[in-house]
Formats: structure tokens, sequence, C-alpha cells
């Protein structure tokens, strides 16, 4: 092994290590050396190519499919966005929140209400890209990396290893070769036609479920927030994946800037606004923006978040009282489809598994975390108290602000007793002073 394969096997190795404990890497931890050294040679010798993908749909929060690149992938992919996104992350504007470091949803909403407040932000206009990630012109995307590669901080060779990693992740047609479809096919087949690649047009339509996807997906848009900040001189604006929000005094101002960034998006990046998603009101009547009803001082949660929780719950006192006469909820999809298939729910009536209990306990407080942004404590009090029924059994809150749930106590596994042997200690006595 040569010293470039094993410094990017080395690199390798810490993505890997980065990846946690993913039920991926568990599935390959045996062959893990095998891979990483397979995709280093591939790196070094300008031959990487991604493997087949798999697909399977989802519908939270709304029906759409997934493509899960091969773990190799998954580590390749890693590898890729550690030597770019430092560098392009700097020439992002700040107010773009998806899938950043030390962004995220609840940041861009913290950022809204600030721009809420300010005196001259009375109105605004909020857009939507219609099917963004199955309408991205890959080619487009090819050109914008291509003008920053040769301002990329690292040597001709390295920059020479990202190229081609990035063009054949980027220049792959996600069902060529065909893709391994999992989960309800059934359900993969109601995904609508213009939101599938399946049927997308050649060139067009990056994955939903990969890493460089939500990355180049903001290298993408980084077109339009540009445009918007220094072409338009919109000073309250902000991004979430398509999902963005201009705020003004002033309501023609705001049509006036949503029919020149309609053009862009057409003319530059060939896509198009969602026609029926663009609102225009005042602040003051409330926001819905990332799963929550924002306004200048506070905010609500959503209904569909509510609901959303609801079925999860009706699920699991299912699947921990099967027996009893009541209609079969419908499933969950995606991560808990899977995950349930691949372990054990119950070790007896009424009594689930500690790895169940776990997860269950993770999905539950997912929605109490998001519920702890807004003005919801009755609502979580609500929650817990009059609607967990027999789950009551299992977890407990963690304090009188009901944030979080815990599992109770009794539930826990005992700690192992260690039998401690004493030694007597034989010390010859020092001799009286």
């Amino acid at each position: 092994m040569n010293k470039i394969t094993a410094d990017i096997a080395r690199q390798l190795f810490e993505c890997a290590a980065e990846a946690g404990n993913s039920e991926h890497k568990r599935a390959y931890f045996i062959d893990l050396p095998d891979i990483v050294l397979e995709q280093a040679v591939a790196i070094a010798e300008d031959r990487y190519k991604p493997q087949p993908f798999t697909v399977f749909a989802v519908t939270d929060p709304k029906l759409r499919e997934i493509f899960s690149p091969a773990f190799a992938d998954r580590l390749v992919q890693q590898w890729l966005i550690r030597h770019i996104e430092p560098w392009w992350d700097k020439r992002f504007i700040d107010d773009s929140y998806a899938n950043r470091r030390g962004k995220g949803t609840q940041a861009a909403i913290t950022r809204l209400q600030q721009f809420m407040r300010q005196p001259g932000r009375r109105w605004y206009c909020q857009l939507d890209i219609r099917a963004f990630f199955p309408s991205i012109d890959r080619c487009i995307l090819q050109r914008l990396w291509r003008d920053a590669l040769p301002k990329l901080p690292w040597p001709v060779a390295t920059r020479q290893r990202l190229d081609q990693v990035a063009n054949a992740i980027l220049m792959q047609p996600p069902i060529d070769p065909p893709p391994l479809k999992s989960g309800d096919l059934l359900l993969l087949a109601q995904v609508p036609q213009h939101k599938s690649l399946y049927g997308a047009p050649p060139g067009v339509g990056l994955p939903i479920g990969s890493l460089t996807s939500q990355f180049f997906a903001n290298v993408y848009l980084n077109e339009l927030d540009q445009f918007v900040k220094h072409t338009l001189g919109v000073r309250a604006y902000l991004r979430y994946v398509d999902d963005f929000v201009l705020l003004a005094d002033n309501p023609q101002i705001l049509l006036i800037w949503k029919s020149k960034i309609e053009h862009f998006l057409h003319d530059l990046l060939r896509l198009e606004l969602h026609p029926g998603k663009v609102k225009l009101q005042r602040c003051n009547q409330g926001i819905d923006f990332l799963g929550s009803i924002v306004f200048p001082d506070h905010r609500l949660v959503r209904q569909r978040s509510v609901r959303a929780l609801r079925r999860r719950l009706a699920w699991f006192k299912w699947l921990v009282s099967p027996h009893k006469e009541s209609p079969t909820p419908k499933p969950p999809t995606g991560r808990w489809q899977r995950w349930l298939s691949e372990h054990q729910v119950l070790n007896a009536p009424e009594q689930p598994t500690m790895a169940f209990l776990t997860r269950m306990l993770s999905t539950i407080n997912s929605y109490y975390g998001i519920f702890g942004h807004a003005n919801t404590w009755r609502l979580r009090k609500h929650i817990f108290q009059n609607e967990l029924g027999p789950l009551r059994t299992y977890f407990i809150p963690e304090g009188p602000d009901y944030r979080h749930l815990q599992i109770r106590q009794a539930w826990l596994p005992k700690p192992s007793r260690t039998i401690k042997t004493k030694h007597k200690a034989t010390h010859k006595k020092k001799p009286p002073r």
C-alpha cells in the first residue's frame, strides 16, 4: 500500500468512526477494513464508482422516495464533504440554515422571530420550490462544482481525486444501475410522478437520502441566496432547504421580489416556485415555518406534528398489547419498519424488550424535543397524562416541565453485582518508639 492510499484509508476510517453506532456500521463492522481498503484504492487510482442505491418510501412528514447509498458510498461521500465543506461553507450566507453545523430548524425559527420583531418588517412572503430535489439540473450543478474546484485549498493531485469522486456522484443516474427496492412497495408506487426520480428527465434530479445531495443542494441554491441578498438587496431573508421567507414593510415590494426570484429560478437554475405555496400576509398572523406557527414573541406547534406523535403512540400501544381487541393502527414506514423487521419487541405479553423501550423513548422524546421549543407545557403534560395510556407503565417525565421522558427504574436492567473479596492486610507491627 503506497502512502496516498494509506492516507485515504486512514481518512475513511475516521469517517467510519464519526458515523457513531449506526445500523449500517454495525452490519458491516467485520468487513470494514476490506471496505475501506477497496474504496481507498479506487479513490487513489481515480476510478471510484458508486454502487446501486436502495430505494424505499416514507410518509413522515410527507410521502417521498428515499435513495439510501451503500455503506461504502456513505464513507466516500463523507470523505468528500470533509474536504470541500469548510471552504464552501464560508461562501454561504449566514441565513442559510439547512444541513450546516451550528444551524438547524430551531436556529432558523429564532432568526425569523428576530426579523419579525424588527421595525419595517410587518409583512412576509413565503416561497417554496416545486419538487426541488427531483428538479435539480445536474449539469448546472457540475458547472458550479468545476468553477469552484480550482479555488479549493488542496494540492493539484488532491483536487484531481476530489473531482473524480464528485463527478462520479453527481453524474450517476440514481436509477441506473437499478436500485434495490425495499419496504412497502405499494407505498413506493404511490409517489407522485413529478416527485419521483423514476420520472425525471436524463441528467435531472438528486436523490434524497445522501449526504452529498444535502450538501450540493445548498451549493445549488446558494446561487439564489446570493441573488436575493446582493442583487435584490433583501436584508430580511432566510432559507431552509427549498423553503424561504422574505420580510418587508410593503407587500408590493415583496411581490416585485417574488416575480424577480421566479424569473431567476427559471432562467438560471431550471426551477419553479410552487404555485400553491406562495403566502403573502402580515407577520402578526403567524408564519407556518419548519413545523411551527411562528409569531414575533412566541411559537406554536403545528397540529400535523401532534397527529404524527399520536399515530406513533397508537402503534406502540398496539405492539405492547396486540392481543387486545382493537383495530390495528397504520404501521410506520421507513426506518421504524426496518427496525421492527430486525428486532424483537416483546419478551412476554406486555413485557417489552429494553431495545424496544429505548427505541420508543427516542421517538417520543424527539417529538417532545420539538414541542419543547414552543409554548406547549399544557400539551406535553396532556399527552403524557391522557394519551400515553398503558405506555405510562414504562415511562415517566424527567421533571415537572415535561420536556423529556425517561424509562421507569423498574424496567431498567439491574446492575450486575460483583462479588468483592476482602483481603486481610498483614502488616508487621512497628516497634513502639
